[in-house]
C-alpha cells in the first residue's frame, strides 16, 4: 500500500462515504484531534435534512509518533461524486456508512462499490451501519445479511458492524478493523 510522507510522518487516508444522513460529518467531528474542516451548507433541495455536505469534510488523527490518519468525509449526494475522485488514490481504507432505516439503500451501496472498486484497487473496506440504536437484534441481523449479500454479489467481502458516529469507542473499533485488514 502506498502512503504519502509528510515531515517524516506516514500519512494514511481514510475515505468516509455513504448516503445523505449516514453520519459522515459526525464521524469526522468525533474522531478528529484537530478542529475539523466542515463543508456543510443549507440544502437547496429536499434531502430529508436541513444541512448537507457540499465538499470534503476533513479531520486528522495521530496514530503513532510517526503515523497520522487523514479522515475525508465525502458528500453523499451523487451530484457531488466527482469529489470522491479527489481522494480515491492511495487510500488506507474505505469506510462506507449505511443508514439503517426501514430498508437499506442498496443502489447507493452498489454505486459506491462500483465507483471505488475496492477489489481492483486492493482497498480495505469496512461497512458501518448507523442509526440502528432503536432496531431490534433481528432487524440489525437482517440489515447486515442484506448488506453482505450486496457486497458478495459485487465480489466484495468486508466486515459489517453497527457503529455510532457520535461515540469515539465505536469509531476506534472501526479503525482497529482497518489496521487489521491492512496487516493481511
Amino acid at each position: 500500500m502506498e502512503y504519502t510522507h509528510i515531515d517524516n510522518v506516514d500519512y494514511k487516508k481514510l475515505a468516509v462515504v455513504g448516503e445523505v444522513g449516514a453520519g459522515k460529518t459526525q464521524f469526522v467531528n468525533t474522531v478528529s484531534e484537530i478542529s475539523p474542516f466542515e463543508t456543510e451548507e443549507k440544502s437547496s433541495i429536499d434531502i430529508g435534512k436541513k444541512y448537507t455536505t457540499v465538499g470534503i469534510d476533513y479531520g486528522r488523527l495521530t496514530l503513532a509518533p510517526d503515523a497520522a490518519l487523514g479522515i475525508y468525509g465525502l458528500p453523499g449526494q451523487e451530484r457531488y461524486s466527482f469529489l470522491w475522485d479527489m481522494v480515491n488514490k492511495s487510500l488506507w481504507g474505505l469506510l462506507v456508512l449505511v443508514r439503517f432505516e426501514r430498508s437499506i439503500n442498496v443502489n447507493g451501496l452498489i454505486k459506491i462499490i462500483q465507483h471505488f472498486e475496492p477489489i481492483k484497487n486492493g482497498l480495505p473496506i469496512v461497512v458501518g451501519v448507523t442509526h440502528s440504536e432503536r432496531a431490534t437484534a433481528s432487524e440489525q441481523d437482517d440489515a447486515q445479511d442484506l448488506i453482505a449479500e450486496v457486497l458478495q454479489i459485487n465480489g466484495v467481502y468486508a466486515p459489517i458492524i453497527m457503529v455510532d458516529p457520535r461515540d469515539i469507542d465505536s469509531i476506534l473499533i472501526l479503525l482497529e478493523l482497518f489496521d487489521a485488514l491492512n496487516e493481511e
